[in-house]
């Protein structure tokens, strides 16, 4: 009996649900719950919701209004107005079917209606699965929202998407469309642009997969489909389809090479690499073993910002790598030179001849002979073009007087060869030398070898050798006194300079010597005509003085008669013979003591010759200065004849210079970062390394066949 009551009480419920209205003020909406219901609205919109649909009661309420829907989708013909099934949101376990009336007049003969509800996100769609009846449309629905019945041509609100794959994959392409079902689909090809297009056989799906692609026939090829529905047909946009040929793996074909900079110029490093689309990331290594990526460094050339002493000796290296692979580049040495540390150390200028050390210590010449300058044995060797020089292996250093030479080797030993004839070679005779012969010193009467020499020197006459521990050695001519060990007796070994136990560099002139200490002073000795001591005198001395005034010096260069020193803040001071503006003061004055040049900052290297100066600044810039009646300066010209003031030469990223030094004209050679070796200024003995015309050369140019790194 109880049952009975609770069935009747639930169909009573459902009976008023459906029967709800009469006159008075609008009742509240009719709640649904478990057992479901039907719930009516204006011109027989209605929705019924099944038991169980909903677990709790809930007030469904439909009505005829538009108020709050989003905007109806472009091109739909409405065939009735909007309803509004409330509340918003609301979410059935089971299907309810919702009922939509529309103006049968509206319809056009052979159409069908669709009945289009806004989902979750408040986007419109045609709803499945609906059936049309006389007036009205129905069709299951799982929430509440606004609901239209008409017509729309398709749509589209997915376009298809561009795609790239490799050779031989396929690409699919998609589309969705809004629109009056059913829908047909035919889908299009172009293979000019988008000009012409044709229908792809059997390609009639919302869907296209392309057959096996390949770059030749596929690659920028078009696709778009062109949808179709009884209300009309819409073209969608064109995706573009890239092939991308089968990766080939890289590998490098154009290595990173050592490259050697002044420091706060910018190093470059390159490198290729063949394969597909190689893409690049540098690294650097402070030991050689561990790497780390540069950021941005993604190109196959990589310049460092402006480098730092703390750069030198680290290393670059690329890594170009594609889908197929990846490889390493070879590290490259980055050498970064400090003021005074770029001297001229592997190329030298002698008397009408020029030398230099290869990479790998072994030596090339060219120039005169006639004396042995060469260094490759009897018989004069003379030459225009560079050649094999003495056969020597290990070079670190070199330096050429007028006509003789010498070779620092890596175990500490010196050689020497061309005139000797003051004994400036230390070999313990006046004989000129064709082939090299070992420099030797006096130890307590004993002559020995030199084997822990860290520098060299070469005068026009006389030569030094700097030993590890700071000692000097000298030999050759001492008639000025420029071997400084108190005498004037010229010496065939290598004697000790008086008081010199503290050296650092050494630097030899025509008849007088500079010692640069470890402290940045700089002591002098040997002829002092023109003051190129810089002691304030003009009075020649055979025992090493101070340079007056001079502190934190880092470099020192000697001319035939002027001397240079650079000092730690880049500046350049000068002093002894002035002739032709050589001292680079903006006069032609000569200057007993130390005189600062009208180079104040930025220098790195220095070199001097005859009548000539040079300077190289942190960007590996070259000035030059001094007599330009061959083409010393370097500038292009013969015109100014001299320059007291610092001239800017045609070389670039110079890394070391050196000057000739004798009685006659001058030529200079240039070493740039890339290895490279420039000369110009007198050509008479072929010194130039370029052929034996012209005589001289005013523009700087590169020796061919040549490279130092």
């Amino acid at each position: 009996m109880k049952r009975f009551v609770g069935v009747l009480a639930a169909l009573l419920g459902a009976a008023l649900i459906t029967g709800c209205g009469g006159g008075g003020d609008a009742a509240p909406p009719p709640m649904v719950g478990a057992a479901g219901g039907t719930v009516s609205g204006p011109a027989g919109a209605q929705v019924v919701v099944p038991a169980g649909a909903l677990a709790q009661p809930t007030a469904v309420a439909v009505a005829q209004s538009a108020s709050g829907a989003p905007a109806l989708p472009g091109g739909l013909v409405t065939l009735g107005a909007v309803f509004a099934f409330t509340p918003h949101g609301t979410n059935f376990a089971l299907p309810a079917t919702m009922t939509v009336p529309f103006d049968p007049a509206a319809l056009p003969a052979g159409r069908t209606p669709t009945l289009f509800k806004t989902d979750a996100n408040g986007a419109w769609q045609a709803l499945s699965g609906a059936s049309v009846n006389a007036g009205s449309i129905s069709a299951p629905v799982t929430s509440f929202s606004w609901a239209v019945v008409g017509l729309l041509p398709p749509s589209i609100t997915q376009q298809p998407a561009s795609a790239s794959v490799s050779e031989p994959d396929t690409a699919t392409f998609s589309v969705t469309a809004l629109g009056t079902p059913p829908f047909t689909y035919q889908w299009q090809r172009s293979d000019n642009g988008g000009a012409n297009w044709d229908d792809i056989a059997g390609a009639t799906a919302r869907s296209y997969t392309t057959g096996a692609t390949s770059v030749a026939a596929d690659d920028g090829d078009r696709y778009r489909v062109v949808i179709t529905n009884p209300d009309g047909s819409t073209t969608s946009s064109a995706a573009t389809l890239r092939v991308n040929a089968v990766a080939v793996a890289p590998a490098i074909t154009t290595q990173p090479q050592d490259t050697s900079v002044a420091q706060g110029a910018t190093a470059t490093f390159s490198c290729t690499a063949s394969g597909t689309a190689p893409a690049y990331q540098w690294q650097r290594s402070n030991d050689a073993t561990n790497w780390t990526d540069i950021p941005g460094a993604t190109n196959a050339s990589y310049t460092t910002p402006a480098t730092q002493a703390a750069d030198d000796g680290s290393r670059y290296r690329c890594r170009a790598s594609n889908t197929a692979g990846s490889v390493f580049s070879a590290g490259a040495l980055l050498t970064v030179t400090v003021p005074g540390t770029i001297a001229p150390a592997r190329l030298a200028a002698g008397g009408g001849f020029s030398i230099v050390a290869l990479a790998d210590g072994t030596l090339r010449a060219w120039g005169a002979d006639g004396t042995g300058q060469l260094g490759t044995g009897a018989g004069d060797q003379s030459r225009s073009l560079p050649g094999a020089g003495p056969a020597l292996s290990g070079v670190v250093a070199l330096a050429a007087g007028s006509a003789h030479a010498l070779a620092l080797r890596g175990d500490g030993s010196v050689a020497g060869w061309g005139y000797n004839g003051f004994g400036q070679i230390g070999n313990g005779n006046n004989q000129t030398q064709a082939s090299p012969a070992e420099s030797t010193w006096i130890d307590a009467g004993t002559p020995r070898a030199f084997a822990d020499a860290v520098g060299i020197c070469a005068g026009t006459l006389h030569s030094l050798v700097l030993r590890a521990g700071g000692e000097v050695r000298a030999m050759g001519t001492n008639a000025d006194g420029q071997l400084g060990d108190g005498s004037n007796t010229d010496r065939l070994r290598g004697v000790a300079v008086s008081g010199i136990t503290s050296a650092t560099a050494v630097a030899c002139g025509g008849n007088h010597s500079l010692a640069l200490l470890a402290d940045g002073s700089v002591r002098a000795w040997g002829a002092n005509d023109d003051g190129q001591l810089g002691d304030g005198t003009r009075t020649a001395r055979n025992t090493p003085v101070a340079v007056s005034g001079l502190a934190n010096v880092v470099a020192i260069a000697v001319g035939t008669r002027h001397s240079l020193a650079l000092r730690s803040d880049g500046s350049v001071w000068a002093w002894g013979s002035n002739l032709n503006g050589k001292l680079g003061d903006g006069s032609d004055t000569a200057r007993l003591v130390p005189t600062a040049t009208l180079l104040t900052s930025g220098i790195v290297a220095i070199a001097a010759g005859s009548d000539n100066s040079a300077a190289v600044r942190n960007d590996g810039a070259l000035f030059t200065v001094g007599i330009n009646e061959v083409g010393e300066l370097g500038i292009g010209a013969l015109t100014p004849g001299f320059s007291a003031t610092w001239q800017r030469a045609q070389a670039s990223n110079v890394v070391a210079v050196g000057i000739a030094r004798g009685g006659g004209l001058s030529h200079l050679l240039a070493q740039r970062s890339d290895g490279s070796v420039l000369t110009w200024g007198w050509n008479g003995d072929g010194e130039l390394g370029r052929g034996p015309n012209p005589p001289f050369e005013e523009n700087p140019g590169v020796v061919g066949g040549l490279n130092l790194n």
